[in-house]
């Protein structure tokens, strides 16, 4: 079995196992994840479909609707039964923030679905340096390594699509555990195939807040001055 098809193994199975209902799929690019016989999904992306063309070299790719992968801005509470996001949130600024929009679209008992590249964990840009370190550490940095930091990172990333953030599978396990203080969900799977993990967590009702979009307000708003100044 090749690494390609590797993937795709762990990838049907975890569709055929969680995947039912309605749902959006984040950033699916040229390689949409798979869908079950019976599930229906929408697509969305922060580029449009000549962008992502011009980027995968392919005609073949799913843009679907304009979308904010980071706040989900201007969907519905409880809108869907399922997210996607296959190797997205590693791009994204603030990942905690990227999972706390995503729980709050999702109806209770729906499923998020996290595919996260595998990797060391190094220094991130300067929200992760702002808001994930602290959280994972208690160390925070001063403001003049922040921008140290990011400013080398910020370098590259337009030219490359470089990464924010790297993970190994316990280190964003981590991460998972801190974001579930914010909001109502449970890790019920993972899974590890060739360079990727996935992650499953399903919304629930119970020891966690359970106004999720007060907690997405709230966040948000303690996140934006700090956003304003970089």
């Amino acid at each position: 079995m090749t690494d390609k098809e590797a993937i795709a193994a762990v990838r049907s199975e975890l569709s055929r196992r969680f995947i039912l209902g309605f749902g959006l799929e984040i950033g699916a690019g040229a390689r949409p994840f798979p869908i079950p016989a019976g599930a229906q999904v929408s697509y969305g992306d922060m580029r449009d479909r000549a962008s992502l063309e011009s980027y995968f070299k392919t005609n073949a790719v799913q843009s679907g609707e304009p979308i904010d992968a980071q706040t989900l801005a201007g969907i519905a509470d409880a809108s869907f039964d399922f997210v996607i996001s296959a190797h997205v949130i590693e791009h994204l600024r603030d990942p905690i923030g990227a999972i706390v929009s995503a729980i709050r679209v999702l109806k209770p008992g729906g499923i998020h679905l996290l595919v996260v590249p595998d990797g060391t964990c190094r220094d991130g840009y300067e929200e992760h340096l702002r808001y994930v370190h602290p959280i994972l550490t208690g160390q925070r940095y001063s403001e003049a390594e922040i921008q140290r930091q990011a400013t080398e990172a910020a370098r590259l990333w337009p030219k490359y699509g470089a990464h924010f953030h790297a993970w190994t599978r316990a280190g964003f396990e981590a991460l998972l555990d801190a974001a579930s203080n914010l909001v109502p969900f449970r890790l019920i799977e993972t899974a590890s195939v060739v360079n990727e993990n996935l992650f499953v967590l399903r919304k629930i009702i119970g020891d966690r807040p359970s106004n999720t979009a007060d907690v997405t307000e709230d966040y948000n708003r303690m996140a934006q001055p700090l956003k304003k100044r970089s």
